[in-house]
This record gives C-alpha cells, structure tokens and sequence, in this order.
C-alpha cells in the first residue's frame, strides 16, 4: 500500500490542486496525508470527488493558517481514532481487527514550543501497543546537515528531537529523492534549505512490514533448489543472519571511507576546498551519531549521560542480547547434552525426519483408522502453501 504525503501550504489556489493531482496520478497512494491545507472541510470534500477517493477527514484551519486532512481509497480499510490541530490517528483494519496504527504528523513550527512538540511525540507513543509508524512534517531536524544555510541549527534543539525520537523507540524510513523537503529564497544568497519531512515506526511495525528485506528472502528462497524443507530453512536462516550483518554494520566502513575523503581535504587552503572539508567533517560527525543510535536501539537502552560516544556500553548490551538469543546445546532422546553447530543440526534434521516419516509398523487396521483422524479442513491447512509470516515466525 502506498501512502502520501505532502505540506501544501494552501489548497486555496489552482496551482496547488494541480501539482496534488499530478502526484496522485504517478505515485497512486492508495491512502494520503496533507498538512497546511489552509482550508476547510467543504474544500476538502470536493477535492476527494476528483481522484475518486473513497472518503476523507478533516481538521479545518485555524485562523489563516493550519488544517490537516486524510483520504484514502475503496481498497483501504481504516478508522480515525483521535484527532488535534497538530495530528490525525487512523487504525489500520484487516478482518474487522485493528492491526497497525499510522500518526498523521505536523510539527510545531514555532522554536518556542519545540519541547512542546517532543512531549506531543512521547504521548502519542503511550496512546497503544500496536505496531506504529508516524510520517509528516515534523518541523524539525535530526542532524545538524538536515539544513543547508547561513545559520546552524542550535545544537540543543538537534539533541531534544533526537532524545524524543529515541525515547519513542521509533527507527527512521529512509527515504528516497533529494535530501531537503523544504526550501526558501531559491538562488539567492541567503538560500536556505532543510530536510523537514520524515517517517518513522517502531520494531513491530517493522516486523509486520520487512519492506525490502521480504523481497531479499522471498528471490533467495525461490534460488534454492527444491530439497528438504528442515535444509532449506537453515539455509535461509544463515542468509537472513548474513543480510542482517551487512545491512546494520556497515557503520565502521562508511566511517573509514568518510575519514579517507576527510584526510584528501586536510591540506586544502582555497576558499572552496576549507568549504568542502567542513561539509564533509559534519558528514563523518552525523555518521558516527548514527552509530550511536543504533547501538542504543539495539540494545534497547535508551540513555546516555556522558562518556565515550563509541558507547561501549551499548555495544555489550547488544551483544548480551545476542547470546541470550542463541541455542547453546540440546538434549537429545538419551538425555545427553549435544553441543556443536553441525553435531545440532543433525539432531534437529534427525528428529523432523522422524516426524514426518511414516512408520513401517502399522497395520494394514491401523493404518485405516489413522486416516479419519485429520479432518478435511485440516489437510486443507496441512498442504498449504506456507505463507511468509509464518516462515519468517518459524525462523525467529
């Protein structure tokens, strides 16, 4: 399911609804967020006639300024929970259920009421334990090369948003275009430009949508060739174990190769190559925050006080979640202990076999009886194709 979205600043005009029509017709969303409509809910009724959307909701302007509103199309199912000049809730429905939760976000845009906004985020991550995930403007910045101007974003703001983003336990979606989503004074000197949108959910939401990571195990599952489901699994466990590795630890490569481009600009003394080393030295800075966080949300603690930011702390905890984690030994039918990858996996291979292998010492009686004891509805469910949610349960 596609979903957008997308500040207006003002449905009030032509050019606008144009530009909104456009992006409907390539990207088509099947549920959208717009923020700043600057308009009321009749205007917002008519809009949802034109690209035939199944129903929308509101929030009317405030003042000359404000106004939120979501549509969604006739193949979404969802409900508004809770609503305020600043957000919209929407539950997500599958088989008359709630399943996941999506926060329809804006910001405050005013600095004074930015502790405002990030107690606003810490509420609505009490709200349910549902998965989760909230995407909007949030009128703020992460990291300081979130902005691209003549004046730093205060270093206390940057940290505020962070810690509330972390204390939410939400991860970031990476996004894909162009790094900034706002911009002012195009082509002048004082041209100023700041990445203010941003999506973000927390592990279960990830758990219940894997994106890619599906894509990247359903082509390895289908490459492997037809054997013995128990092969197979541990085949694809390996692999899942491996992608993990190289999509989460690629920090220390990319911090290497950062330092590298740094070092190329040390001796730099024109104008342009002492711009280019400071552009460069704040990248190399936001990855190794990066890292922080990372280690921080793995090991699921979610403080830092002072010390070293390589945060050895962090990376035990993490590790002592992963052996906590791991099968040590098994016992097998004669009550030893069998310890050793290979020594275990032909334990489990043995024991599945067994399992699943038709004993030859039944009666012909036997045998009849057994027959009727599995209902039809059972073997339907039985034979089954398996469903990926319940492989990648399997192989937690």
């Amino acid at each position: 399911m596609n979903l957008l979205s997308w500040n207006c600043r003002g449905l009030g005009n032509l050019r606008t609804v144009r530009i909104l029509g456009d992006l409907i017709k390539s990207l088509n969303p099947a549920f959208v967020f717009l923020s700043e409509t600057l308009v009321d809910k009749g205007t917002i009724a008519e809009l949802c006639l034109k690209p035939r959307f199944a129903d929308f909701f509101a929030v009317d302007k405030v003042g000359r300024g404000g106004g939120l509103a979501v549509l969604w199309k006739h193949t979404v199912e969802c409900k508004i929970m809770d609503h305020s000049n600043n957000h919209i809730n929407v539950h997500f429905i599958e088989n008359n259920c709630p399943v996941w939760r999506l926060s329809c976000y804006y910001g405050f845009p005013e600095r004074s009421r930015k502790h405002n906004a990030w107690n606003f985020l810490r509420r609505l991550a009490m709200d349910t334990n549902m998965p989760w995930c909230i995407f909007g403007d949030f009128n703020d910045l992460l990291y300081s090369t979130d902005k691209r101007g003549e004046h730093p974003h205060p270093p206390g703001l940057l940290e505020g948003f962070r810690e509330a983003i972390e204390g939410c336990n939400l991860v970031e979606l990476e996004l894909k275009g162009g790094q900034f989503t706002w911009e002012k004074s195009k082509g002048k000197t004082n041209w100023v430009k700041e990445k203010l949108d941003r999506a973000f959910a927390t592990e279960e939401w990830w758990r219940k949508f894997p994106l890619w990571f599906k894509e990247e195990v359903s082509v390895y599952w289908r490459s492997l060739p037809a054997t013995n489901i128990i092969p197979k699994l541990m085949s694809v466990s390996e692999f899942m174990a491996k992608w993990g590795r190289a999509f989460f630890h690629k920090f220390r490569d990319k911090v290497r190769c950062q330092k590298e481009v740094l070092n190329s600009l040390v001796n730099r003394e024109d104008d342009a190559g002492v711009k280019l080393y400071f552009e460069e030295r704040e990248k190399l800075n936001e990855l190794l925050l990066h890292e922080e966080v990372y280690w921080k949300q793995r090991a699921k603690t979610f403080w830092l006080q002072e010390g070293d930011a390589n945060s050895r702390y962090f990376h035990a905890q993490a590790s002592k979640r992963r052996r906590l984690n791991k099968i040590p030994h098994l016992i097998n039918d004669e009550g030893l202990r069998v310890e050793g990858q290979e020594e275990m996996n032909t334990m489990t291979n043995e024991y599945f076999t067994n399992i699943f292998t038709a004993s030859e010492t039944l009666s012909e009686k036997e045998a009849i009886v057994d027959q009727h004891i599995i209902t039809e509805t059972q073997n339907e469910r039985l034979v089954a194709d398996v469903s990926f949610e319940e492989f990648t349960e399997a192989v937690k």
